[in-house]
């Protein structure tokens, strides 16, 4: 947390001042226009009505391109019942579990910096804190069958007891100190990013080494980037950017964590928009149908038009889950038996199917773009004995993969290239990974990954830590047009 620093109003300062604390009025705030950039700043001030000082201290503090906790927005949004019943409705499970054990029909939560100071409520506090972003507020429960929060309120400083003042300075001590431990004058790094993880996932888009070859190229352009696993409950707006190196899935935590960076002001790659786009297979489909883009002879089904439909259908064909990732969700049917066993299957899990025209080609292209230009270039071949690139077992889990070769992209065939860069322009400008296949003369496109597989050794086979680095630029001149800086 660069810089930090607290507004408070003039007869509070002093308050923090003994505390050796960084702090300054809202008015010296206002004032200061040529103060150090990148603060993060916690506004305190306890004038927070529309167009009151402290107001406009976090109005500023937009145009300035500091963070601040709470925004204007934040502001703005505890005046709309709506958004209490949004922030109700997400954290809803963990408020009943909090307080399953309470008899009473209302009850009130002090979030102090996610905290509360009765430790047993910090994993609720957290959560919301992460949601609401403003130092502190307190929550307002009632019992209407479910606990529901009805009202969120905004706590100032001259509001607080002596005792949750004691409190409140000793968390800011350790956010202080935190601080001071990661930035050292030897390591000054201009933005910081959070590289997204699953240490436990089978088949990551990463590998260990590669993840350790992004935070070395991140170093090099001045971003401190740290590897964060949900599980850990990071609170993201901390961060400038976002780099999600796990599976992604819109009915995933991927999906929510790329919403709330996006909302809070981050870099992200994977951006929410490319998720939902790339992630569904149908969503595709219809898309390059629109495009004119050639690609196997595909068809949707549901349950009702299948039957009636599937007979223009002609074998071997492709089933796909609409939201199949990484081989897993994609089936092969050689007949008419078999689809139907297949298309049974799969209905099960989803509304609508996906089914494919078969093209059997001994490897499969993979053009990775970023910021719509190419990246790399690889071929990925079949695994032995096996239709596809990847053979999984009836678990799920890889067995088998095939050989790859990694290219100059100067040396593929130049429609494969815009045949891919086509596609990811109608998307998006992130990194993106175009699956084709190519039959003599012919180029198919077969799908875009939004999370395209980066792995040491593999994809960087030919520009070795020039892929990381180019990412690694791309995340610094995203981060400069944040913070208004156009670095040429």
């Amino acid at each position: 947390m660069p810089n930090l620093t607290i507004v408070v109003d003039e007869p509070s300062k002093d308050e923090f001042l003994k505390r050796g604390l960084k702090v300054i009025t809202p008015m010296e705030y206002i004032m200061e226009n040529d103060k150090e950039s990148s603060l993060t700043t916690f506004n305190l001030s306890s004038h927070l009505g529309y167009q009151d000082i402290g107001y406009y201290v976090s109005l500023l503090a937009l145009a300035r391109k500091d963070k601040i906790y709470p925004s204007a927005k934040t502001i703005q949004d505890f005046k709309d019942k709506k958004i209490a019943r949004l922030y109700s409705e997400e954290i809803s499970d963990l408020v009943q579990k909090n307080f399953k054990k309470l008899t009473g029909q209302s009850f009130e939560l002090s979030v102090y910096f996610g905290q509360n100071l009765t430790k047993q409520y910090n994993s609720l506090c957290w959560e919301l804190y992460r949601l609401i972003q403003a130092p502190m507020f307190r929550v307002y429960f009632t019992k209407n069958g479910d606990w529901e929060i009805s009202k969120i309120k905004l706590i100032t400083w001259d509001e607080i007891s002596k005792v949750h003042k004691e409190f409140i300075f000793f968390i800011l001590d350790e956010m202080t100190l935190k601080n001071k431990s990661i930035r050292s004058h030897k390591n000054k790094y201009f933005y910081d990013l959070a590289i997204l993880y699953n240490k436990d996932e089978k088949s990551p888009p990463s590998d260990a080494k590669a993840l350790k070859k992004f935070i070395e190229a991140f170093k090099k352009k001045g971003i401190r980037a740290e590897l964060i696993q949900y599980s850990d409950r990071p609170n993201i707006s901390e961060y400038d950017a976002l780099f999600i190196r796990e599976t992604t899935n819109v009915s995933h935590h991927t999906y929510k964590l790329a919403r709330r960076a996006e909302k809070d002001g981050l870099v992200v790659i994977d951006d929410p928009d490319s998720i939902v786009k790339c992630t569904n297979k149908i969503f595709l489909e219809q898309l390059l149908d629109k495009m004119k883009v050639n690609r196997p002879k595909s068809y949707i089904f549901d349950k009702k038009n299948y039957d009636s439909l599937s007979k223009k259908v002609s074998f071997p064909c492709v089933i796909k889950k609409p939201d199949s990732a990484f081989s897993q969700g994609v089936y092969k049917a050689n007949d008419r038996e078999e689809l139907d066993a297949l298309a049974k299957k799969t209905f099960e899990k989803t509304q609508l199917i996906l089914v494919q025209e078969y093209i059997p080609t001994d490897f499969d292209w993979r053009i990775g773009i970023l910021d719509n230009k190419v990246l790399y270039a690889c071929k990925y071949f079949m695994a032995s004995g096996h239709w596809q690139i990847v053979n999984n077992n009836k678990e799920g889990i890889e067995v088998d993969s095939g050989d790859f070769e990694c290219l100059d992209p100067i040396a593929v065939d130049d429609i494969v290239l815009k045949t891919a860069l086509k596609v990811t322009k109608k998307i998006g400008r992130g990194l993106y990974g175009v699956d084709l296949k190519q039959k003599g003369k012919d180029i198919y496109l077969i799908e875009v990954n939004d999370n395209p597989s980066i792995d040491y050794g593999i994809e960087d086979h030919f520009l070795k830590d020039d892929l990381y680095l180019q990412i690694a630029d791309y995340f610094l001149t995203e981060c400069n047009k944040k913070r208004g800086l156009h670095v040429s």
